[in-house]
């Protein structure tokens, strides 16, 4: 069942039982009210009938000065005649007979009725005959010794019919205002519950791989902030979703890129080896053969232990330690050096010493290869500053050459697995395309900010600025 079908029956039920319960003491209150003001108005009727017939009934006695028992019918028609608005049947009672009754077709009620009743009291019953209500009154005194009974008997059916009335009319009210509420509950249900159908929907299709869809629900209730925390969800999700798509495809293109890596000196390999195993060759062509073989075999080396190094950083698999920067620029410096003299290149160091928190051999090898990066882009003769200093953030290294510089177009990719500018001079140099990217992904296992600006013509700038930065 639908949430709005539930909020309408639920408010539908409670309605009904508070109308009904406020109409139903309503109803209650007046019939009680109308029934004291009939009992009220029959007694004081009684009180009336019984001054007229006791003062008529001495006056008769004194007059006649003996005892009066013969002109009660008369007494009766008077005080009847006298009381022209009343419609109540009236009895007098003497010593137990019934020596008037208003009309001849009126029944006298049960005997019980007035001989309980106690002398100077009145009394009353309430008693039901064929369709007709009827309220009868008696009251009991004195009179020559003897008992007399006023009795008046008063129709009050229509008391009745007007609670009847009453409760039919509140039955046909309270269900044309249930109806009209049970409409308007529907209507105010379904705007309510309609922010809720949408985001029902869009979470359905978001389900089904609609990543971009989002809940347009800009209310300031409890549905809106629900509505933005599932946006806010549905984004991170998303994020995710374009993060593990992003992977997934460097993934493939990781392998796709290692493979034709591999391809070319494996090739070369192969086909030198063959040519050794199935010809006879000089031993001039034999050593030749034998280098191309030894330099492939060299280069496959280098680029097995960069992916080695690679996966390691990207699983931050290290252990921190103190590292103190100029023995980590000096270490790096002697290592490039014997490359740097055969292209007549000087490498500057200028590095301020402070103390910084990482893996000395993973960093190590991300600076050889921007050092080996920068060699290999500078022409010769030229220079390459490797420099450090504090910060206010921490510790700022910058490695600047002058040489060839890095267009706009491939500075954006130029950290890319296996990604190289000129394949051809790369691979002549030894490269396979990983040295910047395993050096990012170092630096990014240290929490480094790793940057590259360059300019065509004029040279490169790589900064690498640390946090954390210890004192010695």
């Amino acid at each position: 069942m639908k949430f709005r079908y539930k909020v309408l029956i639920s408010n539908i039920i409670l309605l009904s039982i508070a109308i009904g319960t406020v109409g139903y003491f309503m109803i209650n209150k007046s019939y009680q009210l109308s029934l004291d003001n009939q009992i009220k108005s029959a007694i004081e009727e009684n009180n009336i009938l019984q001054a007229m017939i006791e003062y008529r009934l001495l006056s008769e006695v004194d007059e006649k000065n003996s005892d009066y028992t013969n002109g009660f019918q008369e007494v009766g028609r008077d005080v009847l005649a006298n009381m022209s608005a009343n419609e109540s049947q009236i009895f007098i009672v003497f010593n137990g007979n019934t020596m008037y009754s208003s009309t001849s077709d009126a029944v006298l009620p049960s005997s019980e009725l007035w001989e309980n009743t106690t002398m100077g009291k009145k009394g009353y019953e309430i008693t039901t005959e064929g369709d007709d209500m009827y309220i009868t009154v008696t009251s009991a005194s004195t009179f020559l010794n003897k008992t007399l009974n006023i009795v008046n008997k008063r129709n009050i059916t229509d008391t009745y019919l007007l609670i009847a009335q009453q409760s039919n009319y509140f039955r046909i009210l309270l269900i044309i205002v249930l109806a009209l509420c049970g409409v308007t509950m529907y209507i105010i249900s379904k705007l309510l519950t309609k922010p809720l159908e949408r985001l029902n929907t869009v979470s359905a299709s978001f389900g089904q791989g609609n990543y971009d869809v989002r809940a347009d629900i800009s209310s300031n209730d409890e549905v809106g902030t629900l509505a933005k925390t599932y946006n806010n969800m549905a984004q991170s999700v998303s994020d995710h979703v374009d993060e593990l798509k992003d992977m997934v495809a460097r993934k493939d293109q990781f392998v796709a890129d290692f493979t034709h890596e591999i391809k070319t000196p494996m090739t070369s390999i192969i086909g030198y080896a063959d040519t050794i195993r199935s010809k006879e060759l000089s031993r001039e062509n034999q050593v030749m053969a034998a280098s191309y073989i030894f330099n492939e075999g060299k280069r496959l080396e280098t680029m097995s232990h960069k992916l080695f190094d690679f996966i390691h950083a990207k699983e931050n698999i290290i252990t921190f330690s103190a590292i103190s920067t100029s023995m980590l620029a000096q270490k790096s410096a002697v290592s490039v050096m014997p490359e740097y003299g055969k292209r007549n290149l000087s490498l500057v160091v200028n590095v301020e010493n402070a103390t910084i928190q990482g893996d000395t051999d993973l960093l190590c090898s991300a600076f050889i290869n921007l050092l080996d990066n920068a060699r290999k882009a500078s022409p010769e003769g030229s220079k390459v500053i490797l420099s450090g200093k504090k910060t206010d953030n921490g510790y700022l290294f910058e490695i600047q050459d002058y040489g060839i510089g890095i267009s706009e177009e491939h500075l954006a990719k130029i950290c890319d697995e296996f990604y190289m500018i000129d394949k051809s001079r790369s691979r002549r140099e030894g490269g396979a395309g990983l040295g910047l990217s395993l050096a990012a992904a170092i630096f990014d296992s240290h929490n480094a900010r790793f940057a590259i600006s360059s300019t065509v013509g004029r040279g490169t700038c790589m900064s690498i600025e640390f946090g954390g930065l210890h004192e010695e």
